[in-house]
């Protein structure tokens, strides 16, 4: 992790025989007279590489930027050429300075919030990695 990066701490999920329900939902709905469950819990299935389009529905993205950033105003042409959805947060409106400081302490930006992953700056290959592995 470079100087670039900072990770979010994100709690590893268990998926129960593939049907999309944590262990412990099941738990709760199987359980027995002695109030025990029998689980078989099995670890997230591998999928196929998705495409970054397909992969922004399935992660959170978020950019904090500002309308007189030129790195912010390519980015945003990349993200609407890969068709990239994220959540555009103006830095100029409504306080979300103090969200980026929290993000970015040296509050420059684009600023990326990909599922938890920061990414300070814009760069393409970077921001489209970050993307991918969220979404897996």
């Amino acid at each position: 992790m470079d100087s670039h990066t900072r990770e979010r701490a994100r709690p590893t999920r268990w998926w129960v025989l593939g049907i999309g329900l944590p262990i412990a939902a099941l738990a709760l709905a199987l359980g027995s007279s002695n109030g025990a469950a029998e689980v078989a819990a099995v670890a997230p299935e591998e999928r196929g590489p998705l495409t970054l389009s397909a992969a922004s529905e399935a992660v959170s993205i978020e950019m904090y930027s500002a309308s007189w950033c030129t790195a912010c105003s390519q980015a945003k042409v990349w993200l609407r050429e890969q068709n990239i959805r994220y959540h555009e947060i103006d830095i100029d409106r409504g306080g979300a300075m103090g969200q980026l400081a929290l993000l970015n302490p040296n509050r420059t930006i684009p600023t990326f919030d990909v599922g938890g992953h920061v990414l300070v700056g814009f760069r393409p290959q970077e921001l489209a990695s970050a993307i991918q592995d969220a979404a897996h």
